[in-house]
C-alpha cells in the first residue's frame, strides 16, 4: 500500500519568525523599529536586493550596519527578543518528534541569535539561518549571510536532504509566509501554520488553523521503517 506524503516523511524543517517564534513577523522589521532604523534606506536596499543591484549578502551586511549605527548590541537585541516567544507548543512538538525519529532543522532568514533566546538547547540537527558576530564589548562585529533565504530556501532543503542521503519526497517543511513558498512548494510534504497570506495555504498539503504546534503531531506519526539493505 502506497503511503501518503506526510507517511514518508523522515526530516522536518521549520521557519523561525512566526513559526517556531510568535510576537513578530521579520525579526529584521521589529530590530529595526525598535533601534529606530531610517526606513526610507531600509526599503531602498531591500528594493535594491530585489532589483538584482546587490546581492542578498551586501543587503544583509547593509541592515548590520544600520542596526549597528542605531546603537544595538547583543544585550540590546537579546532584550528585544524578551518580546517575542515560542510558538504555543513549539518545545513540546519539537520534543515528541524527536522522540519518534525524525530529524529536525531550521531554515531561515531571521538571526541565530534569536534562536539563541528561544530554543537555546537547539533540538535541532541541522540550522541555516543568518549569524551575527560581536566584539567582546557586545558591538555588531559582522555576520554570516545565509544563502537559504527566500527563494533560496528550496535550495538550503535540498542541500539538507543530500546531507542526509533523503530524497525531497521524505523531507517536510513547516512555514507561515510567503518567503516561504518556495520550500513549501519543494517539499515533500508542506505545511502551513499561522498563514499570513492565502498563496501559503494554497501551496501547503495541510493548514493548521489553530497556531499551537502541538497539533503538528498527529501529522507525523513517525518515520517509515528503513529499507533492508
Amino acid at each position: 500500500m502506497a503511503l501518503s506524503p506526510n507517511e514518508r516523511v523522515r526530516l522536518v524543517a521549520f521557519d523561525l519568525d512566526g513559526t517556531l517564534v510568535e510576537r513578530t513577523v521579520y525579526v529584521w522589521q521589529t530590530l529595526h523599529e525598535r533601534f529606530g532604523s531610517d526606513p526610507a534606506r531600509r526599503r531602498r536596499a531591500q528594493a535594491d536586493y530585489f532589483a538584482g543591484r546587490i546581492p542578498y549578502a551586501a543587503w544583509f551586511q547593509h541592515d548590520l550596519d544600520m542596526l549597528a549605527e542605531r546603537g544595538a548590541t547583543r544585550a540590546a537585541m537579546l532584550a528585544c527578543f524578551d518580546d517575542m516567544r515560542p510558538a504555543t507548543g513549539a518545545h513540546e512538538a519539537l520534543r515528541g518528534l524527536r522522540q519518534r525519529g525524525y530529524r529536525l532543522a531550521v531554515i531561515s532568514g531571521s538571526l541565530d541569535l534569536l534562536l539563541e533566546r528561544h530554543f537555546p538547547g537547539r533540538p535541532f540537527d541541522h540550522v541555516l539561518i543568518n549569524r551575527i558576530l560581536f566584539h567582546a564589548d557586545g558591538r555588531i562585529a559582522g555576520g554570516q549571510a545565509t544563502p537559504y533565504d527566500l527563494e533560496g530556501k528550496a535550495d538550503g532543503l535540498r542541500e539538507l536532504a543530500r546531507r542526509e542521503g533523503l530524497a525531497l519526497e521524505e523531507c517536510a517543511f513547516v512555514g507561515d509566509h510567503t518567503n516561504d513558498l518556495s520550500v513549501l512548494r519543494a517539499a515533500g510534504f508542506a505545511v502551513a501554520v499561522n498563514v499570513k497570506d492565502p498563496e501559503v495555504a494554497r501551496a501547503a498539503h495541510r493548514v493548521l488553523d489553530a497556531h499551537d504546534l502541538r497539533a503538528l503531531l498527529p501529522l507525523f506519526p513517525g518515520p517509515p521503517p528503513c529499507p533492508p539493505r
